[in-house]
């Protein structure tokens, strides 16, 4: 279900209320948490199941895309500014193909 998640919108960043697979969005979470959980780190089942999500682009820590101070925010901007200028409008679908991140923005 991830994996089909990242191919539908180019990265592994299950929003926590993600309305359309709400198990997928817990199940995200929870990795998340038993990731930070240091201990959990050295048993070598959950170290495999880790570098095997990584493997796929998996983040553990997801930055803030909407805040002003990063660099993310005025890229996104860049390309809803060029996105206007090619369709004469602001309105990107959520499921843009040609830049899903800018779809999600």
């Amino acid at each position: 279900e991830l994996l089909e998640y990242k191919e539908a919108n180019g990265d592994c960043r299950v929003p926590a209320e993600y309305e359309k697979n709400k198990r997928l969005a817990n199940w995200v979470a929870n990795m998340r948490r038993r990731h930070k959980n240091n201990d959990k780190k050295q048993d070598p089942v959950w170290k495999k199941r880790f570098a095997q999500l990584e493997a796929v682009g998996f983040e553990w820590k997801v930055p803030v895309l909407c805040s002003p101070n990063e660099d993310v925010w005025q890229q996104r901007l860049d390309e809803l500014l060029e996105y206007k200028e090619a369709n004469g409008d602001c309105r990107v679908p959520r499921t843009y193909k040609e830049n899903r991140k800018l779809g999600r923005w």
